[in-house]
């Protein structure tokens, strides 16, 4: 061999190892890594740590999660992973601890801005089947962040949310209740609710969230035109239907809907009789009070006068 020769193989070794390097140390620290946590998973589990599956099931836990959380973001990522697994430790809750079994490396990231009084309910939210998967798959970190807050706030409803209407559902799953956000997502109203125009979409929705009673329905069956109805008033409704001013639409529990069209003295009796009835109420409470003040003035009279007789 040329001296030419060997001396190039010398740099290419040289590079290698340079390259090597790194990756060995960071390899060498993630081993340290997985072993403490192993070693923590055990301690806080104490006699339990046996039905856990002991300290090699531990150790293979943590390496799943650091390796997942890695993967998917970086060193940052497994070193956000081991800071989110000491915090579920540090908690105390031996069904949290269990539930890392199930969890995803990838979706420990997601804890990082979770209080400590929330992280349970995030952790088991997360550990149930199928959520961890479907939150990763949304498209950015503000949609996995807010589709995590709404399936832990209405667990089975919040997520679909934003999977169905993304941005805006994303706004709307903490203002929403169960029944509201259920009147969105079943059945075809999605695809309906979708293929709006944006400012009629806005619209619908933004009318949605104006008030707790409001609900989102199909005008006739499962296709129908859509309209937003709080107490039997439509708050909102596309340029296809034409209501009446003076109609009411109310649906019963099996999906029927009813519209009632009344006069404008009969709807002026409905608006007025809640305010009628409590005036009512109030008058005959001041009448009796009235009376009875009377009717004691007299029997005091009468008693004063057989006193003065006697």
């Amino acid at each position: 061999m040329s001296i030419l020769f060997l001396s190039r193989l010398s740099g290419v070794l040289v590079a290698v190892a340079v390259v090597a390097a790194p990756l060995r140390i960071a390899r060498a620290q993630e081993a340290e890594v997985v072993t403490t946590l192993g070693r923590e998973i055990v301690e806080a589990l104490g006699k339990d740590a046996v039905e856990f599956g002991g300290e090699a099931v531990a150790r293979q836990t943590a390496k799943r999660l650091v390796t997942e959380a890695a993967e998917s973001a970086g060193i940052a990522g497994g070193r956000i992973a081991k800071a989110q697994v000491k915090r579920i430790l540090a908690s105390g809750r031996e069904s949290l601890i269990f539930d890392l079994k199930s969890l995803s490396g990838k979706s420990l990231p997601l804890l990082e801005g979770v209080t400590d009084e929330a992280l349970p309910s995030a952790v088991s939210t997360l550990a149930r089947p199928g959520v961890s998967k479907a939150i990763e798959s949304l498209s950015s970190t503000a949609l996995q962040k807010a589709a995590l807050a709404g399936e832990t706030r209405l667990p089975g409803v919040g997520l679909k949310l934003v999977q169905h209407y993304g941005d805006e559902g994303a706004q709307l799953v903490a203002k929403l209740t169960e029944d509201q956000v259920n009147s969105v997502i079943a059945a075809l109203r999605p695809n309906a609710i979708n293929s709006l125009s944006s400012g009629e979409r806005s619209k619908l929705l933004n009318a949605l969230a104006s008030r707790p009673d409001a609900r989102v329905f199909n005008l006739d069956g499962v296709t129908g035109p859509l309209v937003v109805v709080a107490s039997g008033v439509v708050i909102w409704h596309g340029i296809d239907v034409t209501l009446s001013p003076d109609e009411l639409v109310t649906e019963r529990p099996d999906g029927t809907v009813i519209r009632e069209r009344t006069s404008v003295g009969s709807r002026t009796v409905h608006e007025l009789s809640v305010p009628l009835k409590w005036t009512g109420i109030t008058l005959a409470v001041g009448a009796a009070l009235i009376f009875g003040v009377l009717l004691w003035r007299r029997q005091s009279r009468i008693r004063l006068d057989k006193a003065s007789r006697n």
